[in-house]
């Protein structure tokens, strides 16, 4: 029946009305007939291609669109209005939704269907498996760090430190000048720093340069078989000689960078030498090599050949007074000498060694006519406390083959208005390799520490409690012993024992910004030789397992 009305309406109406004639323009499908009108309610399909699915705007929508109204009797501005909010609000809900082919799926679809009821449950237990992986993952790494994890240690040893004033000395002698030209034919007849006596030959000069080369060469000869000589009796105390010649290896090796520096190339060969012979005779004593007297017998000969053909006896120099040879002068033999060590002071030190200065032009040498010489050492005000006048001190001197010098503080001059003191020591003994360093930095033993030396990074502080007697008891209880218990702090290291951490105490009696000396001290929760020490770790405590 409704039909039938809607079918008559659109036949008497015709297009007197405005929805009407809009309604007529199009062909509208409902319950699978056509009609040129429809009712309120109706909804409408389209039979285009391009939009087969039904649509949801339904014949009220459109009627209410054509009528400029609502059913209420809103206006059409109005209307419209409620129609945005509405939409807006139906866009910030289907935001974020992906355009994925379950939202493409027509409705009453299985696919979306099962989507809908299980999608969000996937969701929520995929959530709650990963979230229970991470913890789990975090779980296991705190298990395995608290067990297997692999610390840094260190072996307990006792071990002596040194502790030192590290300062800069300046060496002054007693030096007279050899005046004197050399030719091309001179050659020396004694080594660098060799001692010597009055009027023994201290240059000998040839009629030629080959009787020079050839003189030269036999001294090298006699000077080579003489140590080839000496390395025989290398492995008699291999275990002691290895360590000697190694210890004179790294003296040289200094040397050698020093004149390398300087530019002094006849020290560089001398050295050069002197340290080809040192590696020879530690690899003796170490058993590497056998005897060298194949070599020897290569030599003689050599040299009963250049004594037969070229040999003579030659012109000498000889030396005025006895001392230490050096082959070089520095320029400052007229500016320093021994008389004026009791008015030296910091000011008038630097003055000198400022001052340029030269070789002398005509000079072979120079003699240190002295034993005793001093070495003036500009100190701290602070540094001047830890010594004492006319008292004997060590002296490590790295350009000295000797592991130190005994040396006598002899004053330590002070200036009005200066932080640094002139410490000057007199050194009774002159080494020969010393005789040509001028400037040369000086540690001065302050003391030594002997103990367990650990690093720094390996103590922490450990709590204990500790009984305390009441020195002053109550008047009422005059006779009372009262006794407390405190809590103290003591320094401590971790050590590990049979797979386990154990907290050891340490008494220290030194200490640097890197390492700490530890008294000896008796019993099972003091830190003894052997100990293997947990350095610089954290989350240890007394008692946690360890690989």
């Amino acid at each position: 029946m409704a039909r039938d009305k809607r079918g008559t309406h659109g036949k008497t109406n015709g297009g007197a009305s405005r929805r009407d004639s809009l309604a007529g323009s199009e062909t509208v499908i409902s319950d699978g007939k056509s009609y040129k009108q429809f009712m309120v309610g109706d909804r409408l399909e389209s039979r285009s291609a391009r939009n087969p699915r039904p649509s949801s705007f339904t014949a009220s929508d459109y009627s209410d669109y054509l009528a400029g109204f609502d059913g209420s009797g809103k206006s059409a501005a109005r209307s419209k209005k409620s129609h945005n909010k509405v939409s807006s609000r139906d866009r910030f809900r289907n935001r974020g939704r992906a355009n994925n082919a379950f939202d493409s799926a027509p409705p009453g679809s299985p696919i979306k269907d099962v989507a809908k009821k299980y999608l969000p449950m996937l969701r929520v237990r995929l959530t709650a498996s990963v979230v229970s992986a991470i913890i789990f993952g975090l779980m296991a790494y705190h298990i395995y760090m608290s067990i297997y994890v692999d610390y840094t240690t260190e072996k307990v040893t006792v071990s002596p430190y040194l502790e030192t004033i590290d300062v800069e000395g300046v060496a002054i002698r007693d030096e007279r000048i050899i005046d004197g030209t050399l030719s091309k034919s001179a050659v020396k007849a004694v080594q660098n720093g060799e001692k010597v006596s009055k009027g023994d030959p201290i240059i000998n000069i040839f009629s030629s340069v080959s009787e020079a080369a050839a003189y030269e060469r036999v001294t090298e000869i006699d000077r080579e078989i003489e140590r080839l000589k000496n390395m025989a009796t290398a492995p008699d105390d291999s275990a002691n000689t290895v360590a000697i010649i190694s210890k004179q290896l790294d003296n040289k090796m200094v040397n050698l960078n020093a004149a390398a520096h300087q530019r002094k190339m006849s020290e560089v060969a001398s050295l050069k030498e002197e340290i080809s012979y040192l590696l020879n005779k530690r690899m003796v004593a170490m058993g590497l090599v056998g005897d060298y007297n194949d070599r020897i017998d290569q030599l003689t000969k050599e040299r009963e050949e250049l004594n037969q053909k070229y040999f003579k006896n030659p012109e000498s120099i000889s030396a005025p007074d006895s001392g230490y040879f050096a082959d070089s002068c520095d320029g400052y033999e007229t500016l320093l000498n021994t008389s004026m060590v009791e008015d030296l002071t910091v000011d008038k030190l630097d003055k000198i060694m400022k001052k340029k200065v030269s070789p002398p032009e005509k000079a072979i040498g120079k003699l240190v006519g002295s034993f005793s010489w001093y070495l003036a050492c500009p100190i701290s005000a602070i540094d001047s406390d830890f010594l004492v006048e006319n008292s004997i001190y060590k002296l490590y001197l790295p350009y000295s083959e000797e592991q130190s010098i005994s040396a006598v503080l002899e004053r330590i001059n002070k200036q009005d208005g200066q932080d640094k003191f002139l410490a000057i020591f007199r050194c009774s003994s002159l080494a020969s390799e010393l005789c040509t360093v001028r400037v040369q930095p000086v540690k001065i033993e302050k003391c030594i520490y002997e103990g367990y030396a650990i690093q720094k990074s390996a103590l922490h502080a450990g709590v204990k409690d500790v009984t305390v007697k009441n020195p002053h008891p109550d008047d009422d209880f005059p006779k009372a012993h009262l006794v407390y218990v405190s809590k103290t702090t003591y320094p401590s290291v971790y050590v590990i024992v049979a797979g386990q951490i154990k907290e050891k105490e340490v008494s220290i009696i030194y200490g640097t910004d890197k390492l700490v000396i530890c008294s000896p001290k008796h019993g099972d929760d003091y830190l003894s030789i052997g100990d293997t020490v947990v350095i610089a770790e954290r989350g240890l405590y007394d008692g946690k397992l360890v690989r």
